[in-house]
């Protein structure tokens, strides 16, 4: 059995996304997956990010609109209701709030933001400051997510390699104890292959990178694939790759969420 879904799909909600959500859902079937499930970006209160997300009052409505195609598709494929939620420092109450006001059958947890206004980035472009501060900071947060209780799924867990530089071997033990924090957690770490499209990696590799992953494994983290979708085009990306490959690495399955129940299943 290969990937049976990809859960990170966005909507144009969220100002940087393209294409009918239906769009998504037929690009799926072309690839033979039998679920889907869209995630986009939280909304914030206060205007924070307002420029890559949806606007709070906009929120009833994501979740009609992914209701109504979960019923236009019932017959022909699975659609699941979820949320990629941002992960910041003084709005926990807030993000509670968001995760038990609907029926999400899976939260993913982001770390875009080093700072609580959200006006300092993950991964600043060209970044010529300290590598070693950006990288604590943020895995910093990330581990704060895990240990949240807020999200089910930690997203893109080295996304902040998009700033030109990836973590180096000087980085291990910091990478090693955000692993053991999200193992403690319980909860899954996502395999993002959108870094088969973003040009600013050296060289092109999932988030998080496969010795990342073989690290996870070892700490029986459970996994899940997604291509973190911004077009139809994007959906299942280097699925087969990223299969054949984990394979190799000695994973055997990954999970999937119904009702935020965590189901896995073999590859």
């Amino acid at each position: 059995m290969s990937i049976v879904g990809d859960y990170h799909m966005h909507t144009p909600r969220c100002k940087h996304a393209t294409g009918p959500i239906a769009a998504y859902a037929e690009a799926a079937l072309k690839l033979g997956l039998s679920e889907i499930g869209f995630s986009d970006h939280s909304p914030l209160p206060d205007g924070r990010g307002a420029n890559v997300r949806m606007a709070p009052q906009e929120l009833p409505a994501y979740v009609e609109e992914v209701l109504a195609l979960r019923e236009q598709y019932r017959s022909r494929l699975t659609i699941r209701l979820g949320l990629e939620l941002d992960f910041v420092i003084g709005l926990e109450s807030f993000n509670e709030k968001l995760v038990t006001a609907y029926p999400w059958d899976y939260v993913l947890g982001s770390v875009h933001y080093l700072d609580p206004d959200c006006r300092l980035s993950s991964w600043p472009a060209n970044y010529r400051g300290n590598h070693d501060e950006l990288f604590e900071r943020y895995f910093a947060l990330v581990r704060q997510m895990a240990r949240s209780g807020l999200v089910d799924v930690v997203a893109h867990l080295d996304v902040v390699k998009r700033c030109g530089t990836p973590p180096g071997p000087q980085h291990r033990k910091l990478i090693e104890t955000t692993l053991d924090e999200i193992a403690h957690a319980g909860v899954a770490l996502e395999i993002n292959t959108s870094g088969y499209r973003h040009p600013e990696l050296r060289t092109p590799e999932p988030y998080p990178s496969f010795n990342i992953i073989a690290a996870a494994l070892q700490r029986d983290i459970p996994l899940q694939v997604n291509s973190d979708a911004h077009d139809p085009s994007h959906v299942g990306m280097q699925f087969q790759m990223v299969t054949e490959q984990l394979r190799r690495t000695g994973c055997r399955s990954l999970v999937r969420f119904e009702r935020r129940e965590r189901l896995t299943y073999p590859i």
